[in-house]
């Protein structure tokens, strides 16, 4: 169901913005190694100007997959993905961030109100997102603190 969400409201994301969406999704599954085999499969034919994934994970396969094939990214092809995992910070990969802890604490308060008997009727909610712009779509400026260069382009570690 959440891939569906996902799907439904990046297709009318594409439609306000007068882009004719896919018909469909393309289902690779949700792994790292389905970027890899995706990637196979798009470098051996055209190019699309950007592949947006279900997920980092294979955002990021997708990445490697292109960096073994020759393909640049962002300066052929544009990569999203969703979640924020840490590697997708350091891969400089362009993400929607969710509020994982937010996420668990809700789910879990939930699952007390049921333990405890307390059921209220199920309901969908949906918590706050927030695109996250890195690299991997190109040079733009920082949406975020996280997405800053440190100055004098030095570690934040002080390396």
């Amino acid at each position: 169901a959440d891939s569906m969400e996902r799907w439904s409201g990046f297709r009318a994301a594409l439609e306000r913005a007068g882009i004719a969406p896919p018909d469909e999704p393309r289902g690779v599954g949700l792994r790292e190694e389905e970027g890899l085999r995706a990637a196979d499969d798009l470098a051996a034919g055209e190019l699309p100007d950007a592949v947006v994934c279900a997920n980092d994970e294979v955002a990021l396969g997708l990445m490697e997959g292109f960096r073994w094939a020759g393909v640049e990214v962002p300066g052929q092809v544009a990569v999203t993905g969703w979640d924020d995992v840490m590697a997708a910070r350091y891969a400089g990969l362009t993400t929607v961030r969710q509020p994982m802890r937010a996420l668990g604490a809700h789910a879990a308060r939930l699952l007390d109100i049921r333990i405890r008997g307390d059921a209220e009727a199920p309901r969908h909610e949906v918590l706050p997102t927030e695109l996250v712009i890195r690299d991997s779509c190109g040079r733009h400026e920082p949406a975020h603190p996280d997405n800053r260069q440190p100055p004098g382009g030095r570690s934040p570690l002080g390396d």
